[in-house]
């Protein structure tokens, strides 16, 4: 028995096979369905996908076989990933390099062999598709090239397997990375809150308190102060609740009644707005959830709108998959240009509403946060006869229960 001399380039085709992960993976259907192809078309009853690691060969799919592995010095393969075409022993016992092999001599009673390399992108061969037989044969070219055919599509389901191990791992890192930032986030803002607080009451007591006589020059200078704190204290608030945003969704579903929600609505936004409804009796969702996605809207038409009394239609749709929440008002819109960046975070078109409140631009982020967290959606689009449409999808009280019902197993 003469074993088969490692490859030239050893290390690196090593390597190559472990980029892969599928050494001692289990069986899968794609590979047996072509060691199965194999054997039919050439004729064998057995048949291999044998990848080569440093002291053994490993069957990832085999037909005909009981073993999983054998010893690299024992295996046809490990003398087929040497050649660049299909390597072909038709009859065993006389060939010099095997015919005292124990897979010749033993129970097998291995007559023939023909194995083609599989070879991956880096050129370098990470194992073999071979076909065997106790007798011997002979092998046509047309069996020839059904194998080498057959080998490719093995290669190309090692490189699919790559592909989707290389963007599971980088699914992760970016994960892992995320949720880094979440509590980097979530630390610097509760530290950055109570300082932020300090320095806005504090300005607030200096330019109360007349006994400082405050020039005019310094109390601008304080003003502004306050002014940039202030902003600062809503910009902090607004990122805390968007890095909380799956705290809106621990609440329970409820059935929620309508008309105490629209008779808030009109105590508070009675002055600014001439609100419409066309809402059913009753909405069953998250009570807390669905006041903030109203108010929000709401207050949005309200706060941009040029006119003191804007107009404000509020309509729920309700279809098999869930709820199909339209607000629509005829203040002035969002560009065109601009309506893709609209619910990016930390986007506003103006610093101020026209109250003077600054703006930061975290709200509609927040809102479409939370809904795609449940499968929900958020749009945004021009309302027909001026003015901005906001569509929102609610799935349906089902879809969400089975979804926290997997959430919950897959905790568990």
């Amino acid at each position: 028995m003469i074993p088969a001399k490692k490859h030239k380039q050893e290390a690196a085709r090593l390597a190559a096979l472990d980029s892969y992960g599928i050494l001692d993976s289990l069986p899968e259907e794609d590979y047996d369905n072509i060691v199965a192809l194999a054997s039919k078309i050439c004729g064998t009853p057995m048949s291999i996908i044998s990848l080569i690691d440093e002291d053994r060969q490993w069957f990832k799919a085999k037909k005909g076989l009981e073993a999983d592995e054998t010893h690299r010095d024992l295996a046809f393969c490990a003398h087929a990933i040497l050649q660049e075409e299909v390597f072909i022993i038709e009859d065993a016992k006389k060939d010099e390099r095997f015919w005292d092999n124990p897979l010749v001599t033993g129970d097998l009673n291995l007559g023939f062999y023909a194995g083609v390399p599989l070879v991956g992108k880096e050129g370098l061969p990470l194992g073999t598709l071979c076909v065997l037989d106790q007798a011997p044969r002979t092998f046509s070219e047309d069996e020839k090239q059904a194998l080498e055919i057959l080998g490719r599509q093995v290669v190309r389901l090692f490189e699919l397997r790559k592909k989707q191990r290389e963007a599971e791992e980088a699914l992760l890192r970016e994960q892992k990375r995320h949720a880094e930032l979440e509590r980097f986030a979530r630390v610097a803002l509760k530290d950055l809150k109570a300082p932020m607080r300090n320095i806005a009451s504090v300005t607030r007591l200096i330019l109360a308190d007349g006994k400082l006589a405050l020039p005019d020059s310094k109390r601008q200078m304080m003003e502004k102060v306050l002014q940039s704190a202030d902003r600062l204290k809503s910009m902090l608030e607004g990122l805390w609740s968007y890095n909380h945003a799956e705290d809106y969704l621990q609440e329970e579903l409820k059935d929620i009644p309508v008309l105490p929600l629209q008779q808030h609505f009109q105590l508070a936004y009675g002055q600014k707005a001439h609100l419409e409804w066309n809402l059913p009796s009753s909405v069953y969702y998250r009570p807390k959830l669905f006041k903030v996605l109203l108010d929000e809207l709401i207050d949005n038409s309200c706060r941009f709108a040029k006119q003191n009394m804007v107009w404000i239609n509020v309509s729920i749709k309700e279809s098999r998959r869930g709820y199909h929440l339209i607000i629509t008002d005829n203040g002035p819109g969002i560009p065109e240009e601009a309506m893709g960046k609209a619910k990016e975070l930390f986007f506003s078109e103006t610093d101020k509403d026209k109250y003077g409140q600054p703006c930061h631009g975290i709200g509609l982020a927040l809102l479409e946060k939370i809904l795609l967290k449940e499968g929900g959606s958020i749009e945004l689009s021009a309302a027909p006869k001026g003015g901005l449409t906001v569509e929102i999808k609610i799935p349906h009280v089902d879809i969400l229960e089975a979804q926290n019902s997997t959430i919950d197993k897959e905790e568990l």
